[in-house]
């Protein structure tokens, strides 16, 4: 006779077993028949999961997204309760989910197939002589060993500068972990790599074939500079290094003095105003993007030559910028407040990265302030959420704003059209609540389309909500309470760091 397992009795103790299934409870989207992205039920590395991070009182909700039960699954700890101790949340190849805990220095590793519900194994912070950085924030995975993650160390919250590390500047960690196996090795630090440059940070890579090899590009926005890091695998794993004197000066003359600031000098480490605010990496052209936001403008750089290119382009300021998947484009969001006084006007900018000459392309929808977005993985699906803040408005805009909507745009006419599919009302979070967003995405690798969308419900205070919403009818399946301002949404399902297939951005 079958034997029945209750859905809140642990398969394993903390850390003494091998690694093995999760069989948690679950219900969200309507369930769909079997493929190889939609393995049975409960059956090895099946179940996938909305990693909800619930700011307000530093815990994670876990909800089962596969309508084969009771959505909730759990909810974690991941440290004392600070508003927006969370940084990010990333997983690995191997089959474990990471995030960042900014205020405590640490890294909580969670093992989500290690029993009945995802497991905390532990916090990451030291390894022998190897220290995280200080107030690690963003976290992203490896593009090319995807068993690797990196965080990006905010360093001190006035300076920029990891005193924790007694770095220069800020600072990088690199984290590793074995594949999935009985015995395998848990996630550890393996390194840390002081950076030259101080402020926050954000990094690309260099993807070979394009390129003979992986190079790491991290731009430190207070010193404006970008500092390619080097792999090293002489010391039996791949250690990173900032390979000195050649760091990528983003200090424009021209900028500098329109700024109202002395022109620049020979030194790259002296501090400019670029203010780089994204790195971005076109598998068409090649090359990195990065935005500076203080210039206004995208300059494109040449990761063999490790130098600028002529070609750089003027953007609006303000706005949000992100690759599109497929590397042809730069898409760019913000809002228009100042033409109109009677409306909001959302804007959408295209930049062709193929044509010789980079030109904007703009698109508008009215009465919109785009916030979060995320591109399906094979870029034909764009999906944003929007502001309800009315500060800054005049009462007409006020008045006509849409509010607690997501919107769904069809990206396959772009850049000659921008075409708007439909809108989904969401559950209100008040003026002063936000909507966090993440795309579940299945399909064929690297091309996988929606199967799901998860939206955040955060209202400014108390606890909030998440709705679960149909890709194919577009409507609101299910919406779920979670703890205190979920701002932050991550899809996991197991294999997905193997199938190329997470929505875009993955901040």
């Amino acid at each position: 006779m079958a034997q029945t397992i209750h859905c809140n009795r642990r398969l394993n103790q903390f850390g003494s077993l091998p690694r093995l299934v999760m069989l948690g409870t679950a219900i969200f989207f309507t369930a769909c028949s079997g493929s190889d992205t939609d393995p049975a039920p409960n059956t090895p590395l099946s179940t996938p999961m909305a990693l909800v991070v619930n700011q307000g009182d530093t815990t994670m909700t876990t909800l089962r997204l596969d309508g084969k039960g009771a959505p909730l699954i759990s909810t974690l700890s991941l440290g004392p309760t600070q508003v927006d101790a969370i940084g990010g949340v990333a997983f690995s190849l191997g089959e474990w989910i990471f995030a960042t805990n900014t205020n405590t220095n640490k890294v909580a590793a969670i093992d989500p197939i290690g029993g009945l519900e995802p497991i905390l194994e532990e916090f990451l912070e030291v390894n022998g002589p190897v220290r995280l950085g200080m107030r690690p924030t963003r976290i992203y995975r490896d593009p090319v060993d995807k068993e690797v993650l990196w965080t990006m160390n905010a360093g001190d919250p006035a300076t920029g500068i990891d005193t924790l590390r007694g770095c220069r500047g800020g600072s990088v960690s690199i984290l590793h972990n074995s594949h999935l196996s009985a015995g395998g090795e848990k996630p550890r630090v393996s390194s840390t790599v002081c950076l030259s440059g101080a402020g926050t940070q954000f990094i690309t890579f260099s993807i070979p074939p394009a390129v003979s090899q992986e190079i790491a590009f991290v731009s430190s926005q207070t010193t404006g500079i970008i500092s390619p890091l080097l792999a090293d695998s002489s010391f039996g794993e791949v250690r990173w290094s900032e390979v000195p004197g050649a760091w990528i000066d983003l200090c424009d003359s021209a900028k500098e003095t329109s700024l109202g600031h002395p022109v620049c000098d020979a030194d790259p480490l002296t501090p400019n105003h670029s203010g780089p605010s994204g790195m971005y990496w076109s598998k068409i052209t090649g090359k990195i993007y990065s935005h500076l936001a203080g210039y206004r403008s995208v300059v494109e750089i040449d990761p063999v030559s490790l130098k600028p290119t002529p070609r750089r382009i003027d953007v609006p300021s303000a706005w949000s910028v992100e690759m599109t998947p497929n590397g042809r484009f730069l898409f760019l969001a913000g809002e228009d407040i100042a033409s109109d006084l009677a409306k909001v006007i959302g804007k959408f900018g295209l930049v062709d990265l193929t044509q010789p000459t980079l030109t904007f392309v703009g698109h508008s929808v009215d009465h919109v302030r785009p916030s979060q977005f995320r591109f399906t993985a094979d870029g034909n699906r764009l999906y944003v959420t929007q502001l309800n803040v009315t500060i800054g408005l005049t009462p007409q805009q006020a008045a006509s704003l849409k509010k607690d909507k997501l919107y769904a745009f069809d990206t396959t006419p772009w850049p000659a059209s921008f075409p708007l599919l439909t809108s989904v009302d969401l559950p209100s979070v008040g003026p002063l609540g936000v909507h966090g967003l993440d795309v579940w995405v299945t399909g064929q690798k690297g091309a996988g389309s929606a199967k799901g969308v998860v939206v955040t419900n955060a209202l400014h205070n108390g606890n909030g909500s998440v709705s679960l919403i149909d890709a194919a009818t577009n409507a609101i399946t299910a919406t779920i309470p979670v703890g205190r301002n979920p701002t932050q949404v991550t899809v996991y399902y197991p294999g997905l760091a193997a199938s190329d297939n997470q929505a875009t951005p993955t901040w």
